[in-house]
């Protein structure tokens, strides 16, 4: 997503919002005050390398909750306010295809062009890998975290 925030860096807005640690452990425990949510959010972004705007949700998830609630969602609002990509994964090659879609609707809308803007709805597939890419922990929260992740997972196998 850097990347792409870079590449794109003169047509189009890229902000991040924390909202909460994804996978809480030792090392990131649960928030309980606003101030510990901001020093997650900053070393969030120093792990990671994050240029982008970071936002920070409330505690409670207010912003989390009104985007729908899921980790990890992406989410394209075009220049009128209309949403015009939502995600529940993020995934950066279909959100560069979404954003090359709605900057070409503006520029036909400038151009005085007119252009039909319909809904669709597609299904995506997200491989399982082994581990995290560059090296990265698993589980930025901690041992913890893994051992409450994978014993989730296999409860949800059961059912």
């Amino acid at each position: 997503m850097e990347d792409l925030a870079s590449r794109y860096a003169d047509d189009a807005h890229f902000l991040f919002i924390y909202t909460r640690e994804a996978h809480p452990g030792e090392y990131y425990p649960p928030i309980h005050y606003y101030e510990q949510k901001v020093l997650h959010a900053r070393s969030f972004r120093e792990r990671l390398g994050i240029g982008r705007t970071i936002l920070v949700d409330s505690v409670q998830g207010k912003v989390h909750r009104v985007f729908g609630g899921v980790s990890n969602m992406s989410w394209i609002v075009d220049h009128t306010g209309r949403i015009a990509y939502r995600a529940a994964w993020t995934v950066a090659d279909d959100i560069e295809r979404a954003l090359q879609e709605v900057l070409r609707a503006r520029m036909l809308k400038r151009e005085g062009q007119s252009a039909v803007v319909f809904y669709r709805e597609i299904v995506g597939l997200r491989t399982m890998r082994e581990g995290p890419p560059d090296g990265l922990p698993r589980y930025m929260g901690g041992e913890v975290a893994a051992r409450q992740f994978e014993a989730a997972r296999r409860k949800t196998e059961r059912a």
